[in-house]
């Protein structure tokens, strides 16, 4: 039986998160070979997978990774800009140095993705139905504010629209790539532990196990997102099931945006 992403070969940042591992073992299952990347190799790499180490932050890094693909593999089907932090602080506390590196990672790493991997992306479209994809990690964050969290906010926002812009612009000059983003509610995940944890010591020490309830009830659904949710969106827009679906956002989110 012929699965859904055979001979399609999917470039995957911030592979080493909860997000990212879901996402991996989830486009190989269904039949992609998907290249990792992060600052470091995994501790226990996916079977059907290579890994390359990505700086996202840097230029240079993403033309060194974006050749390798191409002479390794001589295209790129889809690139899954997921690498992202979410640095916590009072906007009084937060140092210019962070706010400027939780930007550089969150906007200027997917802006250096798009930029860097758009011509193999382009070349590679051209014989898949639906065209080539990237899929932009955003967040519930792209929509609603979030306490504590302006550095992180604004840059899912930011992220969103570079979506949206990288979209239009791709149609325009008749790139055969399609753009979108996918947009995680509070995903149950070692970041949201961290998180939570942040947000405690910040309010002057609220009990995490009830704010964990609270968050969880702050959405219709009543509950954390799984990562392999987010990873079955990912699945979606990079296949070609997604193939008229251009510069839009999919929510992961129990309702949250609706909210």
């Amino acid at each position: 039986m012929t699965k859904v992403l055979e001979d399609t070969l999917v470039l995957v940042t911030g592979a080493n998160g909860d997000i990212g591992k879901a996402t991996v073992r989830l486009l190989v299952a269904n039949g992609a070979k998907v290249v990792c990347s992060d600052l470091q190799a995994p501790r226990e790499p996916i079977e059907g997978t290579e890994f390359i180490a990505l700086d996202v932050t840097s230029e240079a890094s993403w033309k060194e990774a974006i050749g390798a693909v191409e002479q390794r593999h001589g295209k790129l089907d889809a690139l899954v800009n997921n690498a992202g932090i979410a640095p916590m602080g009072r906007i009084e506390d937060v140092t210019l140095e962070e706010w400027k590196r939780c930007q550089q990672v969150n906007v200027e790493g997917m802006f250096l993705g798009t930029k860097t991997a758009a011509s193999l992306l382009a070349r590679s479209g051209t014989d898949r139905e639906g065209g080539a994809a990237i899929v932009n990690m955003c967040s519930g964050a792209s929509d609603k504010p979030a306490v504590f969290s302006a550095a992180y906010c604004v840059s899912k926002a930011a992220a969103r629209m570079l979506t949206r812009a990288s979209a239009v612009e791709f149609a325009t000059l008749g790139y055969p790539i399609r753009v979108n983003s996918v947009h995680p509610g509070v995903v149950e995940s070692s970041m949201m532990d961290d998180i939570i944890e942040t947000y405690s010591r910040i309010s002057g020490g609220a009990d995490k196990d009830q704010l964990r309830k609270s968050i969880a009830e702050g959405n219709p659904m009543g509950r954390f997102v799984d990562p392999a949710e987010v990873a079955e969106a990912v699945l979606f827009l990079v296949s070609p099931a997604s193939r008229f679906v251009h510069g839009d956002a999919i929510h992961v989110d129990g309702g949250y945006a609706a909210s």
